[in-house]
């Protein structure tokens, strides 16, 4: 069974630009296609309205109850259309609406960043291709655990721990849904992964040190004794948040840095190798953590996003 609706957008929203503006893209259980797949006979997605390349966004989704659906995005002439195959009703249809603007962060306010560029010459480029969004999973988890899997790693290796994560411990998508005999599946949930002892985890997982940090965290949640989602609250100050993310095993500075970002306070910049490379550029030289920080440090409160679209001078 598959169904469309269509979710209305704001003004300021450019879908390529949010599904591209990090590489959570590229992760498992997300996957970009650059033209309508092959099962989509009755239906094809406009002309995107703001000029941006055109696509379509796939993920394989856990619902509250654990029915597995395949998602599709595009955008469409009046919003952002999504198409829904599994056993869902009209009924399921709000919950998936609120996950899927968590994803495409439509329920964050990107007024006031916007604001902000227009006041800086070069960032002029943000408002004019409607970017200032990020990329995110529909939960919290999902995010800390990839985030996790980004610290201290290549990407082809934080790519691989997240396949194996899905791969081993998440729900298969429904073979109705899916052509080809599609073997895809969701993100698994805490309660997936702490159901497994942490040896069984660790061998299939293979995250290295960062096992035992993914494993405790779905324990505590599906425990009862971590309520992670509530920490998305918009009132929880950015300096309490982001000691909250601290306390987490396996999140430091860069790690609470992405995950402020995600979660609408992006106060401090993620400082990783690519940025330190990229800054290196600009300054021609090596430079250090410190000094990458004092190169955003007149953004203010939105240096975290000014750094994802800053307009480098040097992009290889």
């Amino acid at each position: 069974m598959s169904t469309k609706i269509t979710i209305p957008t704001p003004a300021d929203f450019s879908f390529y630009e949010t599904v591209s503006s990090h590489g959570w893209l590229r992760l498992l259980p997300f996957q970009w296609l650059d033209h309508a797949p092959a099962d989509w006979t009755d239906w094809r997605p406009p002309t995107p309205v703001d000029d941006s390349p055109g696509g379509i966004l796939e993920r394989v989704e856990n619902l509250g109850d654990g029915r597995v659906v395949l998602l599709r995005f595009a955008e469409g002439a009046d919003g952002l259309v999504v198409d829904i195959t599994g056993d869902v009703t009209s009924d399921d249809h709000p919950e998936i609406v609120r996950r899927v603007k968590r994803m495409l962060q439509l329920d964050i306010d990107i007024a006031g960043f916007l604001d902000f560029t227009s006041t800086h010459p070069n960032l002029g480029h943000v408002r004019e291709k409607k970017q200032g969004r990020m990329l995110r999973s529909p939960t919290l988890f999902e995010d800390v655990v990839k985030v996790i899997c980004t610290t201290n790693t290549t990407w082809s290796q934080t790519k691989g721990m997240v396949a194996r994560i899905v791969d081993a411990f998440g729900s298969p998508c429904p073979p109705a849904a899916t052509s080809g005999g599609d073997t895809r599946k969701a993100f698994p949930t805490p309660a997936q992964i702490a159901a497994t002892t942490l040896d069984d985890f660790k061998s299939r997982a293979r995250l290295g040190y960062r096992d035992a940090a993914v494993h405790s965290l779905a324990q505590d949640i599906a425990d009862g004794r971590l309520d992670l989602e509530a920490w998305q609250d918009p009132a929880v100050a950015a300096a309490d948040l982001e000691k909250k993310l601290l306390s987490l095993r396996g999140i430091g500075p860069y790690g609470a840095a992405c995950l402020m970002l995600y979660l609408g306070k992006p106060w401090k910049v993620n400082v990783d190798s690519w940025a330190r490379m990229m800054v290196g550029k600009e300054l021609g030289r090596k430079v250090e953590d410190k000094e990458v920080h004092a190169f955003f440090a007149d953004y203010g409160e939105w240096r975290g996003l000014v750094y994802h679209f800053y307009p480098w001078k040097e992009t290889s």
